[in-house]
């Protein structure tokens, strides 16, 4: 199953409960389940949900405060917090 132990996306501390992340993360994955089995590939996703999510932070916090959060995340990339692992439960 892929991760749904969600972090920040910036150093910035989040308003979230983890919970809240959790439940939001499965929701996601279930809606992308089921885009899958209806024929729509992964790459499309990955680009559709990116762009919708940028989108989305530009809309609510502007231009310049999208840029200082998403320029956090190559280096959270390249430290392997988005790389899927298995769940030692």
């Amino acid at each position: 199953m892929p991760r749904t132990d969600i972090g920040e996306i910036s150093d910035h501390q989040s308003d979230f409960a983890p919970e809240q992340k959790r439940k939001a993360m499965l929701m996601f994955l279930d809606a992308w389940g089921e885009a899958c089995a209806q024929g729509i590939s992964g790459d499309l996703l990955q680009e559709v949900c990116l762009y919708l999510a940028v989108s989305d932070l530009v809309e609510e916090r502007g231009e310049e405060e999208a840029a200082e959060l998403m320029e956090f995340v190559p280096r959270r990339i390249l430290a392997g917090q988005f790389t899927p692992r298995e769940d030692n439960h």
